[in-house]
């Protein structure tokens, strides 16, 4: 970096030098005797001349040489890592990523239990008797019932570190509806769980798995809140007052003491954390989940004790 500028100025004085030199040289060569006193007059001032310009170019560019910026130092590979690894981690993106890979971890042997269970369900090992159908049902609904605790712990983490990302698709109503009644009817003993649609409706843009699990976690809810049958549909298409589409599902049920279990399903809708157990949790995600994809869910008292909690999905993606 140094050495480029000093040669520089080297070949700078030696050119001014040559130009110095030349004039009276060739003025020697082609005057005659006479001329050579004036010629050496001219040789010397040329000389002075000469030196004089190279002092102030040399000047000059050492001058610049010093006021030159400096480029910083870059940092090394390992000084950037370092400063990288210092910056501290917020608790909730590090408990929703530790959450997430438990999750995983969690996933695959629940996934191959179910799987099992379908295959002997479907007699690839043979025909079961009504015993044998009965516990290998149990232990597919446990291992489901596992698997929608841990997907619910895992968004519930995210949701608290705002990363949690919707996959979401349009998807028609009557589908939801009858999915979550399989999986409703699985968590309801003795208890009957039916749906109903209107013909015609618009499709919504949902994702598809944690819109059921809402629906499913609202479901059990007003099943154990209420300790009868209920009824999950669908109604008719409306619009709000600003004029967008909307998909209302009710679950309606008949209370056997309609204001104790009303004000039970609307506190467990309104703070559903404020009880440690994974039923609050699982709705506590449903309402994380119905109001992030611009819905929103209420309840509203019927006659003769009837309850019906409401949730709507938009029929478009604004």
């Amino acid at each position: 970096m140094n050495s480029e500028p000093a040669i520089s100025v080297s070949k700078l004085r030696w050119g001014i030098a040559a130009v110095s030199v030349f004039f009276p040289v060739a003025w020697l060569s082609l005057a005659g005797e006479d001329g050579y006193p004036a010629a050496f007059v001219v040789l010397g001032g040329c000389l002075i001349l000469g030196v004089g310009v190279q002092r102030s170019v040399g000047r000059l560019l050492r001058g610049r040489r010093r006021s030159r910026p400096v480029a910083p130092a870059m940092p090394s590979m390992l000084e950037t890592i370092e400063t990288h690894s210092a910056k501290p981690e917020l608790p909730a993106h590090r408990r929703a990523r530790f959450f997430g890979a438990l999750g995983h971890e969690l996933r695959n042997p629940l996934n191959s239990v179910t799987g099992f269970s379908d295959m002997l369900l479907g007699g690839v090992d043979g025909e079961l008797n009504a015993e044998q159908v009965s516990s290998v049902r149990t232990i597919r609904a446990s291992a489901e019932r596992l698997l929608r605790l841990v997907s619910t712990v895992v968004d519930q983490s995210k949701i608290e570190a705002g990363t949690l990302r919707l996959q979401q698709q349009w998807v028609v109503p009557d589908e939801l509806i009858t999915e979550s009644i399989g999986f409703a009817r699985s968590r309801a003993e003795g208890i009957s769980v039916i749906g109903g649609v209107a013909d015609g409706l618009p499709r919504v843009f949902v994702d598809r798995h944690r819109t059921v699990h809402a629906l499913v976690s609202l479901a059990v809810l007003v099943i154990r809140s209420s300790g009868t049958d209920i009824v999950m549909r669908v109604a008719p298409p409306r619009r709000d007052q600003v004029g967008k589409g909307f998909v209302q599902f009710d679950l309606m049920a008949t209370l056997k003491d309609s204001s104790a279990d009303t004000l039970a399903i609307v506190e467990r809708l309104e703070t559903p954390l404020s009880r440690s157990d994974a039923l609050g949790l699982e709705v506590a995600v449903a309402r994380s989940v119905i109001e992030a994809q611009g819905g929103r869910i209420w309840t509203e008292a019927g006659t003769a004790g009837s309850l019906r909690v409401c949730m709507t999905l938009p029929t478009s993606t604004h």
